[in-house]
């Protein structure tokens, strides 16, 4: 399955700038090529962001 994510980074930005980076191809232009994998991730409830 594949997905979409929307989300506000709250640390780790180079962790994004890296994941912006990675090469992209296909048709559109818009899939990575290579495998881009998450290895970790923390959702929080947005009323305990300060």
């Amino acid at each position: 399955r594949q997905y979409t994510v929307f989300g506000k980074v709250l640390k780790g930005m180079d962790v994004l700038d890296k994941l912006e980076a990675v090469p992209v191809g296909g048709a559109q232009g818009s899939k990575p090529q290579r495998p881009v994998v998450l290895e970790s991730v923390k959702i929080v409830a947005a009323d305990s962001i300060k």
